[in-house]
């Protein structure tokens, strides 16, 4: 069956909001079809440490995937804080592993390693954390990036490892996912560019003996008709276009060096691809994640996702709007893709 995964939004950030933080939780949790809920790591956002745990206790089946950046924190205590907090949700995290796109924010933390260092350091990390999860027994590591010595830890994920799910498109981006992914993220991209990226994939997975499964995310404008569900997408890019020159809606910085975003801006210099994928708002939002869209009556859409999972695709993440995220409006035809997919 396939599984869907949503957005959680935990900004703005204050006393005021954590009510509302709460109130989500639990509407999420209360969803037919969500499986999980990515809780995003940027420098500037609230510590995704301190609100997933709190979105775990107030939930009580939702899991989360858990956005964290190598780097930030030794790899032995991160695999200590995630086996803990995997055994106190029962089993319901996952992590998706974030070795950063943006310099900008890196920098904020003090993180200047080179990009391709920085998928080398992260290979050496999760090295680290899934010998701490599997090994019972004290080990040392000696490596380029971290040395750990008697490392021995007493707490272990439920099911002896916490999944790791990343993406990323770059050469280095790939070796690691093949290396290290349970499953590859995936923007929203056309068929046929998905078709590729997944055939990419599998072939460096097949080198280390792996077979990742794959998510894809997209943004929905659904409608009744086409007509209403074209009303919904065109609102949404007109509210992007006089927000342009603010920080009202997350974008990518044109400073980013990402190889996933300049392949989605070169893409979205096409506005419509296939039968209803939709890239306007990839173009405005400077290539930033999930902002791929399909737009149509809830037929047209479903048509598409079946497509896209002919091809491979095992979960969808999928949000709706202007910002994206997820609405309780969104359910039961999320509901339906569960059944029918």
């Amino acid at each position: 069956m396939v599984q869907i995964f949503s957005v959680a939004n935990a900004m703005p950030f204050n006393e005021a909001a954590v009510d509302k933080l709460e109130k989500s939780t639990r509407e999420l949790d209360s969803s037919q079809a969500l499986d999980r809920v990515l809780v995003g790591y940027s420098s500037i956002w609230p510590h995704n440490h301190a609100y997933a745990p709190y979105m775990l206790a107030n939930s009580e089946r939702l899991g989360l995937i858990v956005a964290h950046r190598p780097g930030v924190m030794d790899p032995a205590a991160a695999a200590r804080y995630f086996s803990t907090l995997d055994v106190v949700s029962r089993g319901r995290i996952a992590i998706n592993m974030v070795s950063g796109g943006s310099e900008k924010d890196l920098h904020r933390e003090g993180d200047y390693t080179e990009k391709t260092a920085r998928y080398e350091r992260a290979i050496e990390y999760l090295d680290v954390m899934r010998q701490a999860w599997a090994n019972p027994e004290a080990f040392d590591h000696n490596g380029k990036y971290y040395k750990e010595e008697r490392v021995k830890q007493l707490v272990r994920p439920v099911n002896g490892q916490v999944p790791i799910y990343m993406g990323g498109e770059s050469d280095e981006a790939i070796d690691f996912g093949a290396r290290h992914a349970d499953l590859y993220m995936l923007w929203g991209e056309p068929l046929a560019g998905t078709r590729e990226r997944i055939q990419r994939v599998q072939a460096a997975a097949t080198t280390y003996g792996r077979a990742p499964q794959f998510s894809l995310s997209l943004r929905l404008f659904l409608g009744e008709t086409d007509d209403l569900a074209w009303e919904a997408a065109r609102r949404a890019e007109n509210d992007i276009l006089e927000a342009q020159g603010t920080h009202t809606f997350l974008r990518s910085s044109s400073t980013d060096a990402s190889v996933g975003r300049e392949r989605q801006l070169a893409y979205a210099q096409e506005e419509l691809h296939d039968d209803c994928f939709w890239a306007r708002l990839v173009s405005l939002l400077g290539g930033f994640a999930n902002s791929a869209a399909l737009v149509g009556t809830p037929d047209r859409i479903m048509k598409s996702l079946r497509q896209y999972r002919d091809l491979g695709v095992d979960a969808f993440l999928l949000t709706t709007g202007t910002e994206p995220k997820w609405t309780p409006e969104l359910d039961d035809f999320l509901a339906r893709v569960k059944r029918e997919l």
